[in-house]
């Protein structure tokens, strides 16, 4: 079982070095999501996956992962994938879990993604680079991942928005198109 705790009430400023996980994100439909989680969760540690109505996901409706925990974190299955996001990345992983889609090598990378809000007991933003299926340019991604219980105490899901940038970006390393 994945320990539960949260995130402490200053973290440091700026960008991480593992997995593009950063404090907040300047996208107002990320940080808004954040904030409609942490007014579902009220004093509890997280809120219940029935706090959510499906008229309070409607702003996000497109961009919306939800995620069903399985094994403790030690893999995840798409319980829901947005349709802007599967028609950005030209695929569905909705039904699927983690270990059985094909990342390229980044499957460790995926797993922290949505392993992290268990652990640290909160939202969890990243703002990084990512290939666009379309052209294979990189664009820019801000998303946010948070746990949900499911009747109970301890984390049952993860449930977040992804959104991606609408123009070509250099990538990591300075490169400009996805090898």
């Amino acid at each position: 079982m994945i320990s539960l705790k949260r995130p402490a009430a200053s973290p440091s400023l700026g960008k991480s070095t593992l997995h593009d996980v950063v404090e907040r994100c300047d996208h107002p439909m990320v940080s808004g999501f954040a904030e409609i989680w942490e007014a579902k969760r009220g004093a509890r540690a997280m809120p219940d996956r029935g706090d959510f109505e499906i008229e309070d996901l409607a702003p996000w409706f497109g961009h919306v992962i939800i995620m069903d925990i399985i094994d403790g974190g030690a893999n995840f299955r798409y319980r829901l994938v947005g349709t802007t996001i599967t028609k950005f990345l030209n695929r569905d992983y909705t039904g699927r879990t983690v270990l059985e889609c094909n990342y390229s090598g980044a499957q460790g990378k995926i797993l922290d993604t949505f392993r992290r809000p268990i652990t640290e007991g909160g939202p969890v933003f990243r703002d990084g680079h990512v290939a666009w299926a379309a052209d294979k340019t990189w664009r820019n991604y801000q998303s946010v991942h948070c746990p949900v219980a499911a009747g109970g105490s301890e984390p049952a899901m993860t449930i977040g928005v992804l959104y991606f940038g609408n123009d070509p970006v250099t990538g990591p390393n300075g490169s400009r198109w996805k090898s």
